[in-house]
């Protein structure tokens, strides 16, 4: 394989998909923003396939799995199979991925514990912040472990955003340990499920925060400019939980994004904790 080449249709696909993400990665060297596109395109990719109603997706996924690090010729692969030749990512972490992402093709998805839900969060979640650390050219072990807990952080924060969204689909992500819940419940969103749900939601959320002071820890271990890139997507991303709690557990309601203003006071925010704190 030659160089990984970034067409347009690559960059609009972080853009559209996750505006958090692709806003704090305009801050990154170039060639990492291009190579953390690469990656973003393909867990997008297994994402979408996992979301499809479509009675092959689990044989698709195990189909990536395969074809990985190989010369298949699919342009979905070629360029994260470009990463993989150059020692930037390490297959076994994206194979990890797929396997996360694999569970939800269940026709029913149900988290049964804490343990269940870090786990789950990581295979989905935490793999991404190695393969994150590696495209940041960091392989000290315990800066990937901070990379981990960032990852777990946004997950627990999607998960808690995304409650609704998840139920109709038939998935909960909410450990039945916390409370017991159905979907039919979380839909119909009468005041004994809405209790229960404002409580799993802050109690995900409070979950998050541990994760992210965690993960607040490891940006020592980064260059200056990519440290603030990095500040500044973890910035962003705790905001929609901020938002759902400054609204009364608005996730309730709606999918909770981070606006255009709002990232830029988050900006802001991270120009002030980067002189005073992190410099």
């Amino acid at each position: 394989f030659g160089e990984p080449v970034i067409k347009i249709s690559n960059k609009k696909i972080f853009k559209t998909n996750s505006k958090s993400f692709f806003f704090a990665g305009l801050f990154l060297q170039k060639k990492i923003f291009q190579n953390s596109a690469i990656l973003y395109e393909f867990c997008r990719y297994v994402d979408d396939i996992a979301d499809k109603n479509n009675r092959f997706k689990k044989s698709k996924l195990k189909k990536i799995k395969y074809n990985l690090n190989s010369k298949n010729k699919n342009y979905k692969l070629l360029k994260i199979n470009t990463l993989i030749s150059k020692n930037i990512i390490n297959k076994h972490y994206l194979s990890q991925l797929i396997d996360g992402v694999s569970q939800d093709t269940s026709k029913k998805v149900r988290i049964k514990n804490n343990k269940e839900l870090i786990s789950y969060a990581y295979s989905v979640a935490g793999t991404v912040g190695i393969m994150m650390s590696s495209i940041l050219n960091i392989n000290n072990n315990i800066a990937r472990k901070y990379a981990v807990d960032l990852g777990i952080a946004f997950q627990l924060t999607n998960i808690a955003r995304d409650i609704l969204e998840d139920a109709k689909i038939n998935r909960i992500y909410i450990p039945n340990t916390w409370y017991s819940l159905t979907t039919k419940e979380i839909k119909k969103l009468n005041d004994k499920s809405k209790e229960k749900l404002k409580s799993a939601t802050k109690d995900l959320l409070n979950m998050a925060d541990l994760y992210y002071q965690s993960a607040f820890k490891g940006l020592a271990f980064l260059s200056l400019r990519n440290r603030f890139a990095i500040l500044l997507a973890l910035v962003i991303y705790k905001q929609i939980g901020v938002k759902i709690m400054n609204k009364n557990y608005s996730n309730l309601y709606i999918r909770e994004k981070v606006s255009f203003l709002e990232k830029l006071l988050c900006l802001m925010k991270c120009v002030f904790l980067f002189i005073f704190n992190l410099g």
